[in-house]
């Protein structure tokens, strides 16, 4: 990998590992977590206005990449962040990299031997241990159901990354701008049907709290790290991608115990270097994918 994409890279797993305990403040302490959704891609796509174009021929990948990207994920994590916890969380959106490599060879026709099943047994596997360990105490009954909730966005992510694999020559602005058009238009009705009182955030005592969580989500979780990412997908084979796998959870686990004192429970560091183990052995696996990336527009 070359040095620059290396360092984009470490960025974005910085950016999107301290995501995580911001999300985990905020759903449990302040806002409605599909409002707080729906509010970051509609400020995504409000800044990223300008970028806005149709682009004949590829709104077919764009429009689906949008929705496993920009909509789904967010949909099923933000309300899992309610019920799980900050390091928890950070492992099991990992399960993105196996689903990913799935996803790669049905429909981008990579091969995967023995090893690399191995590996996408052993992440799937990490994760189980996690879900089924004792929950803290803040994070509720409902631990599971959020574990399996965000895996369920893991493998929305993945399939979006499959649809951006096929887009050419569209910027990751570009790219953006749409995914906060589609982000918009399915968790704005999802709040208002299965939530109410979303405004209640903007009172005195919360609107600062909830205001800087939000300009973090936009501009550090989305558009500066999404676009680099996007950015990335154009340039590296999907197997370096999920690298990312190796350094999210690293900096999720370490922000959740740091600010917002998580204990390390045995079945999270278990489950955790399972999982971690199983990416590393996909990872390790690939480094002659049969199918390479197309480079992207800067």
């Amino acid at each position: 990998m070359p040095v620059r994409e290396f360092f984009v890279l470490l960025m974005v797993c910085t950016l999107w590992g301290l995501h995580f305990t911001v999300m985990r403040m905020t759903v449990s302490e302040l806002s409605n977590p599909l409002f707080y959704a729906a509010m970051r891609m509609s400020c995504v796509g409000l800044i990223l206005l300008p970028f806005l174009k149709w682009h004949s021929g590829k709104m077919r990948y764009i429009l689906p990449a949008g929705l496993g990207f920009g909509a789904l994920n967010f949909a099923l994590i933000f309300p899992a962040m309610g019920m799980t916890t900050a390091g928890a969380g950070s492992i099991a959106i990992e399960l993105y990299v196996p689903f990913s490599i799935i996803l790669a060879v049905i429909f981008l026709g990579e091969r995967v031997g023995l090893p690399r099943i191995l590996g996408i047994a052993l992440a799937f596997a990490g994760v189980v241990v996690i879900s089924f360990g004792k929950p803290p105490e803040d994070a509720g009954r409902l631990f599971i159901l959020g574990i399996v909730l965000i895996g369920a966005a893991g493998f929305f992510e993945a399939v979006g990354a499959i649809f951006i694999k096929s887009i050419k020559d569209v910027g990751p602005f570009q790219l953006l701008a749409w995914f906060g058009v589609v982000g918009t238009a399915v968790l704005w009705p999802l709040t208002f049907i299965f939530e109410q009182n979303q405004f209640a955030v903007f009172a005195p005592e919360t609107r600062v709290q909830f205001s800087l969580a939000l300009a973090y989500s936009v501009i550090g979780a989305s558009v500066v790290a999404h676009a680099a990412y996007y950015w990335l997908l154009g340039r590296l084979p999907m197997y370096q991608i999920a690298g990312t796998g190796l350094i999210n959870p690293l900096v999720g686990v370490t922000a959740g115990v740091l600010i917002l004192k998580e204990p390390v429970s045995a079945p999270l560091i278990i489950g955790g270097a399972m999982t971690a183990g199983g990416v590393y052995l996909i990872l390790a696996r690939s480094r002659k994918p049969k199918t390479q990336a197309a480079a992207g527009e800067t």
